[in-house]
């Protein structure tokens, strides 16, 4: 083999170890900077698409939440209104004006009840509790012109009525939640058992306190002329003939009568009892600012 010829061997071979070097190069190369930067890359694509469909979504959300608060400002709107033409027949001399009362829910009952006064065009008022459902009725109820009333966040008589701090507390947390779900402050307020309860004889004379000071504070109470008993196990037809009963022999203008929207047998009673009533000349009503306060006499 003659000097040419080796040289370019050595040339070829020096070539190959230089392209293998070169290959080894750019492969640490790619593995070491170009595929992390492009691993960021795609990493950083997802991330902004990620992030923008956050947006979207918060975005949505936001017209959401602006969407409720003008349906909850128009709502009240129209209830605020429609107080002003009520308040305006409201009360007459010798007129006949019933208030459908209702206690203790919303409950599995209510949507029937709401049914039915809506069948009549009749408003009632709900005094209602912290249940399950409240945020739903809250809208439900504003929506469809009733009023809500604060009857006791836990309804737990030795826990409301062991002092003035824990009642206001308990109320003041049924209040929120209204507030919160629907738009509207309610001041109107039934005590559990009623201002003559006996059931808060333990704690002597926190009924007086706390009558007392749920005026100062700018709430109205009230408590009822008729029972229909329904908190007591009556049947449908005995609560038809308590309540229909009390209004054949009334001769009272206010008729507040007390029931609770968590028995059967008083969503089952309640038609009957409107169509009589209504036939017998009464007018019915929800609490306003304008309704009488009807009050017991107070025992503790």
């Amino acid at each position: 083999m003659n000097n040419k010829k080796k040289i370019l061997i050595i040339i070829l071979i020096l070539v190959i170890i230089s392209g293998f070097i070169t290959l080894k190069n750019l492969f640490k190369l790619y593995v070491n900077k170009i595929k992390p930067y492009y691993d960021l890359q795609y990493k950083y694509i997802g991330l902004k698409n990620k992030n923008l469909k956050i947006k979207k979504s918060i975005n949505k959300e936001n017209q959401k939440s602006k969407d409720n608060e003008k349906m909850l400002s128009e709502i009240k709107e129209k209830r605020e209104k429609l107080e002003k033409i009520i308040n305006k027949y409201e009360i007459k001399e010798n007129s006949k004006i019933v208030y459908l009362t209702f206690d203790d829910g919303p409950s599995i009952y209510t949507d029937d009840i709401l049914n039915i006064l809506d069948k009549y065009n009749i408003k009632a008022t709900f005094f209602v509790t912290c249940s399950s459902n409240l945020e739903e009725f809250s809208k439900k109820l504003m929506k469809k012109g009733h009023t809500i009333g604060l009857h006791s966040c836990t309804h737990n008589y030795s826990y409301i009525y062991s002092s003035k701090e824990v009642y206001f507390d308990d109320l003041n947390k049924l209040s929120s939640i209204i507030e919160k779900s629907s738009g509207y402050k309610s001041k109107y307020v039934r005590f559990p058992g009623g201002s003559s309860n006996t059931v808060s004889k333990f704690n002597k004379g926190i009924m007086s306190e706390l009558s007392k000071e749920l005026t100062n504070k700018g709430y109205k109470y009230f408590d009822w002329n008729i029972d229909s008993n329904d908190a007591k196990g009556a049947n449908k037809e005995q609560i038809y003939s308590n309540v229909i009963g009390s209004l054949e022999n009334n001769d009272r203008n206010i008729s507040m009568i007390l029931m609770h929207d968590t028995k059967v047998y008083t969503k089952d009673a309640l038609e009957k009892i409107i169509i009589d009533a209504l036939n017998m000349g009464y007018t019915f009503l929800n609490i306003s600012d304008n309704t009488k306060e009807v009050h017991h006499y107070i025992n503790n």
